[in-house]
C-alpha cells in the first residue's frame, strides 16, 4: 500500500478536484460527483500499457485500503466504483470512482454539500450546518428567536480510506509515473513476446516452401537476436521489418550451411576409390 501520509489541506485539494463535475457530460449514477470522486482514468482499447498497469494497480490499492482488516468486499464494493463509457475520443474510458467522505459527513441544511461550516446556540448547544456558498446566508449572531450563537467554525467530515489510498496513489504518480515496477514490466514483456510472435508469423509466411521443420529451426538460430529487440520501443511494441531482416539473415545463414555441408559431403565410393 502506497502511504504519502498526506495531510488535511492536501486531501482537501484532491477533494474538490475529484468531485469537480465535467459541464458537457451526463451520468448513470447519481453517485457520480456528489459523494464519487474520479481519480483515475484509463482509455482500454488504447495502447498505452503504462496507463493499464497503473490504472489496475491503483484500483487493487484503492480497494484493498477499503477493505482492510475485514473479510468481505462489503467496504469496497460501495466505496469504490470502476466505470466505463463511451469516449468520442479514445472509445471507451474507465474511470476509478471514490467515495470523499465517510457515510456520516453530514451536508448543508440548504443544499445536498458537504457542510464546511458549523454553529451552536449558546443556550441550547444545538448545531446548524452549512456549506461554503450558504454560509453567509445565515445570520450567525441572532440566529433565530433572539438566540445569540457561538462564533462558527470549521466542520471536518472524515475521508474514507479508500479516499486517503486514492488521493496518495495520484501524488505518487506526480513524482513518478509508474506505481508498480514488476506489474508494468511484466505485462511490457507479455506484450512483447506476443508482437513478436505476430512479427515473426509474419515473416515467415514469406517464405511458404520451408518446412515446418526448418522454419522451427530457423527460429531458434533468430531467437537470441530477435530478443534483444526487447525494450527498443514502448509498451512492448516490436518493428516488423527488424524481425523480417533478423529472419532473412538468419533463413540465409541456414541454408548456406545446409549447401556446404552438402557439398563437402562425401560422394558414395569415394573413400574405396582412394583406398584402391
Amino acid at each position: 500500500m502506497i502511504s504519502y501520509a498526506l495531510d488535511r489541506e492536501s486531501l482537501e485539494e484532491i477533494a474538490e478536484a475529484a468531485l469537480e463535475r465535467p459541464s458537457d457530460a451526463m451520468f448513470y449514477d447519481d453517485r457520480l460527483f456528489t459523494t464519487h470522486g474520479a481519480v483515475l482514468h484509463w482509455a482500454e482499447r488504447g495502447d498505452n500499457l503504462l496507463e493499464e498497469s497503473n490504472y489496475l494497480t491503483a484500483l487493487d490499492l484503492i480497494r484493498s485500503a477499503a477493505d482492510d482488516g475485514r473479510t468481505d468486499t462489503e467496504v469496497s464494493d460501495a466505496h469504490v466504483i470502476d466505470g466505463s463509457a463511451g469516449h468520442w475520443l479514445v472509445g471507451s474510458l474507465r474511470t476509478i470512482y471514490v467515495q470523499v467522505y465517510e457515510d456520516d459527513a453530514i451536508r448543508c441544511r440548504d443544499c445536498d454539500e458537504i457542510a464546511a461550516w458549523a454553529v451552536s446556540r449558546k443556550k441550547h448547544g444545538r448545531r446548524r450546518f452549512l456549506c461554503d456558498s450558504h454560509k453567509d446566508t445565515w445570520d450567525w449572531e441572532t440566529e433565530r428567536h433572539g438566540l445569540r450563537a457561538l462564533p462558527p467554525i470549521e466542520y471536518r467530515p472524515r475521508f474514507t480510506a479508500a479516499f486517503k489510498q486514492a488521493g496518495e496513489i495520484v501524488t505518487a504518480l506526480e513524482g513518478y509515473p509508474i506505481l508498480d515496477e514488476s506489474d508494468y514490466s511484466e505485462r511490457e514483456h507479455e506484450r512483447f513476446e506476443s508482437n513478436l510472435n505476430e512479427a515473426l508469423s509474419d515473416a515467415q509466411r514469406e517464405y511458404e516452401y520451408d518446412s515446418e521443420a526448418q522454419t522451427a529451426d530457423i527460429a531458434e538460430r533468430a531467437h537470441e537476436e530477435l530478443g534483444e529487440l526487447y525494450g527498443q520501443h514502448a509498451d512492448g511494441a516490436v518493428a516488423w521489418d527488424a524481425v523480417a531482416a533478423i529472419y532473412r539473415d538468419a533463413r540465409n545463414a541456414y541454408f548456406a550451411e545446409l549447401a556446404n555441408a552438402h557439398l563437402n559431403a562425401p560422394i558414395a565410393g569415394q573413400l574405396a576409390l582412394i583406398a584402391a
